[in-house]
């Protein structure tokens, strides 16, 4: 028996190695790790019932009880070790100190999935403990922290062909996103697709943006720098239904439409055109106007009775005077006080003249709403839900409308700002656009002299602390 004690005493090591790294490893190999944890303790029982004597005999010496101390207290540093992963298990507090808070939720972002209506399954299809898999996980762990409505499965595709084939997936990196009867895939795990898609599926309906057309207004399909085709496609990614409107045509504005954008129209709206708009919006409708400087598309009139007055200089000014007609103006966007409304285009210099420019700060931006009757705006606007809710038209002007075109929506936030209008108006306050947060380079500069002692501080100091260390220890137990 005390001839095989030994081996079964390093079997019982081995065997114990092996259950713990697979346990780790690959936990769902239950049976073989079961298996290896019962041949580590019938090794581990019998090494004690033969070797007994001689361990009680080593424990007695001198030896042996320093060799005890050792092993109770890395057993105490252990168990502290065990008690804090256990804390910070229950307690999920995620801290992110990356220099673009790559890692945080956008405070928008946290609000809707906090408030998300109904439960959505989500359903990654990731190749196991690949890049790809860890950023998307370290990515949900957001969402999950607040709230309980998403659940996470994961599907290794080569190991499961037939749910990838029934979600028809066919590329890596794949999420599907289902809640009731609405499914949405996206290919980038990203913080905006992630929510986009979550929009998608919990919504009960998709909107429509509509934007007017006939007036050589920037075109929703031009690829041309001055184009809208970049604003469509953001809005198309937001859930919105985006169509042109020709209102000669049509007559009227539609009833599907949730908003209506009038993007930097350069002839003259008709006046049964304004006609039209005034009608949608006194049924409750949501227009947003955006008018170049000097462009003549004739719509003075129209927005001064709406409370506000264009300039010829980029300056937007609510007129007090129609307050009495129950219309509120606010002013939505100023410029800073240093700056003032340029009104001579023509000279090619730009200077302030106290006679004709406006001193800053100057509106560039102005929102008018007007509370309507509801009773009779509701059996106008023919929409059953609108009986459940006070209507208001709601009108957004802006003096300028190049900086959400094609060349300049991705400068300085304008395309979240316009995305964020349109979703204003079209009811939609919880429809963000997120700007995706950018990796920033930023390489550690050091001079020659600085590189040199680091490399002696890490390569001579610090392993000549722990090699004398060492020494002293081995130095002093001689004695022993």
């Amino acid at each position: 028996m005390e001839k095989f004690a030994p081996i079964s005493g390093w079997l019982t090591l081995v065997f114990g190695f092996a259950a713990l790294f697979f346990y780790i490893v690959l936990p769902d190999l239950k049976p073989l790790i079961l298996s290896l944890a019962a041949l580590s303790i019938s090794n581990g029982a019998f090494f004690l019932f033969a070797e007994g004597t001689s361990i009680k005999k080593f424990f007695s010496s001198r030896a042996g009880q320093h060799g005890t101390n050792t092993v109770i207290l890395t057993s105490v540093f252990l168990g502290i070790l065990i008690f804090t992963n256990l804390l910070i298990y229950r307690h999920k507090n995620r801290f992110d100190f990356t220099e673009g808070n790559l890692f945080t939720l956008a405070p928008q972002t946290k609000k809707f999935v906090a408030d998300l209506p109904r439960e959505v399954k989500l359903t990654a299809f990731y190749q196991i403990e690949t890049a790809e898999k860890a950023a998307f996980t370290n990515l949900i762990a957001g969402y999950l922290e607040e709230t309980e409505k998403i659940e996470v499965t994961y599907v290794d595709p080569d190991k499961n062909p037939a749910v990838t084939k029934q979600y028809g997936v066919t590329t890596y990196g794949t999420i599907v996103l289902e809640s009731g009867s609405k499914e949405t895939k996206i290919q980038s795990a990203t913080e905006e697709n992630l929510t986009n898609a979550l929009l998608k599926v919990t919504r009960d309906e998709q909107k429509v943006i509509y934007f007017l057309e006939g007036h050589g207004e920037n075109q929703i399909d031009s690829e041309e720098n001055e184009g809208y085709q970049t604003a469509k496609k953001n809005l198309e990614q937001d859930g919105f239904i985006v169509k042109p409107l020709l209102l000669l045509q049509t007559g009227d504005v539609p009833e599907d439409a949730s908003a209506l954008v009038i993007a930097g129209p350069r002839k003259p709206i008709q006046k049964e055109e304004q006609d039209a708009l005034q009608s949608y919006l006194e049924k409750g409708g949501a227009v947003m106007v955006l008018a170049d400087p000097k462009a003549k598309h004739g719509m003075e009139p129209f927005l001064k009775n709406w409370g506000v007055e264009l300039g010829g200089n980029i300056v937007i000014e609510s007129v007090t005077a129609i307050t009495s007609s129950k219309i509120e103006t606010v002013e939505l966007l100023k410029t800073s006080a240093n700056s003032w409304g340029e009104s001579d285009f023509e000279s090619g210099t730009v200077k302030f003249n106290e006679e004709s420019d406006i001193k800053g700060p100057v509106p560039v931006a102005v929102v008018a709403t007007k509370i309507l009757e509801s009773k009779k705006a509701a059996e106008e606007s023919k929409n059953p839900k609108d009986e459940k809710r006070q209507l208001k038209a709601t009108l957004v002007v802006i003096g300028d409308s190049d900086f959400s075109n094609n060349r300049y929506t991705n400068f300085s936030g304008n395309g979240d700002f316009f995305l964020n209008t349109v979703s204003w108006l079209a009811e939609e306050e919880n429809l963000i656009s997120i700007r995706p947060k950018e990796k920033k380079n930023t390489p550690i500069h050091l001079t020659s002299s600085w590189g040199s002692a680091i490399f002696l501080l890490g390569l001579l100091v610090f392993t000549g602390i722990v090699a004398g260390t060492g020494i002293r220890i081995w130095w002093r137990r001689r004695g022993l």
